[in-house]
């Protein structure tokens, strides 16, 4: 692998905001004998049905009773960019929120119910509590049903020995009377130390929920704020996602043709085909290896223009009125990682030549 493509894959694949959290590793035990069932709690659960583009996903979410009203709770990047939104129970009921409020420094987002109720908040989680991760019953990639025991608390966040994945991010983490201790957020792999060598830290995926004890909550007119900043967000990830397959078809064969297996967005698919028929050209014609390169070379440098100016996109994004704290910090690491895929190309082209 090239030792560019190598740093930048590094870098994008493990950039996260990493919490605070304070404690020591419980145990983990046989699962425990919660009195309840996930068939008595699944009226306060909920689907998140999310299109972009033609395509829909389904992502969890649940309800809550929060300051005397129910809310439907799920993780605001979900929703960035969708052209559509729909919400329904696992009966099939369908679900109408009346607005939309985002958390001004977390990735929640909850959208206000004109009736019915939900779970209630636990005020107080205790290290060693036994939890349960409720993960959306018919997502196949998702157990509906995640034991586990709290490892650590934080004043954000808590970290579970509940072994939730991606599918069960937006899932309540319940505790055995009902109550939410957090929303299920995301898992973090441990990197290897030598001080965790030998220990229970070793090759260890942690997981961690948010609470809900210091948020503060926006209104925000969904459709303009998400046609502002959400379309951006969107667009900037899929375009990160579309340079990584490219630097890995890199350090793959690096003068090879790059194979996409869907069809990459609009800004890059142009630059693709030009890529590619280079590479064609090159074996077809037998172009000279002076040309060649040069033509190559000049291909890396289009590419990471491509970055740096949808990166100048997002860094006068986040200088505008309206973001919340995290759209903005979101709209900056996505602005910092295209700068460093820019830089990365742009090295890879010059060592080409």
């Amino acid at each position: 692998m090239n030792r560019y493509s190598r740093l930048m894959l590094n870098i994008l694949c493990t950039a996260t905001l990493l919490f605070p959290v304070y404690g020591t590793h419980a145990e983990d035990t046989a699962p425990p004998a919660f009195p309840y069932t996930l068939e008595s709690i699944q009226d306060n659960l909920a689907f998140i049905h999310v299109t972009v583009n033609g395509k829909t996903d389904k992502h969890c979410g649940f309800i809550a009773e929060m300051d005397g009203s129910p809310y439907l709770i799920t993780s605001q990047h979900f929703i960035l960019g969708a052209t559509r939104l729909r919400f329904t129970s696992p009966g099939g009921r369908i679900l109408k929120p009346r607005s939309v409020e985002l958390s001004a420094a977390h990735d929640l987002v909850r959208f206000a119910l004109t009736e019915g109720s939900g779970f209630v908040l636990a005020n107080s989680p205790e290290m060693g509590e036994e939890i349960a991760v409720f993960g959306n019953p018919d997502l196949e990639t998702s157990e509906s049903e995640i034991f586990g025991k709290i490892n650590g608390l934080g004043a954000e966040v808590i970290e579970v020995s509940a072994e939730f994945d991606e599918a069960d991010s937006g899932s309540p983490v319940l505790n055995s009377r009902k109550e939410v201790v957090g929303i299920a957020s995301y898992a973090r792999e441990s990197r290897n130390h030598i001080m965790k060598k030998g220990t229970r830290f070793e090759n260890r995926t942690r997981q961690f929920c948010l609470r809900f004890n210091r948020i503060q909550w926006k209104p925000v007119n969904w459709k303009k704020f998400n046609a502002h900043f959400g379309n951006a967000y969107y667009e900037s990830q899929i375009l990160l996602d579309d340079v990584i397959t490219v630097l890995n078809s890199w350090s793959d064969g690096p003068l090879e043709t790059v194979y996409f297996e869907q069809q990459p967005n609009k800004t890059l698919a142009g630059w693709l085909d030009a890529h590619n028929r280079i590479v064609a050209e090159s074996v077809d014609t037998g172009k000279g290896r002076r040309e060649f390169y040069a033509n190559y070379s000049e291909s890396a440098e289009k590419l990471a223009s491509l970055c740096s100016i949808q990166a100048r996109k997002l860094r006068l994004l986040t200088e505008q009125r309206g973001l919340t704290p995290y759209i903005e910090n979101e709209l900056a690491m996505q602005a910092a990682s295209l700068e460093m895929a820019a830089d990365v190309i742009t090295r890879y082209g010059i060592s080409t030549y």
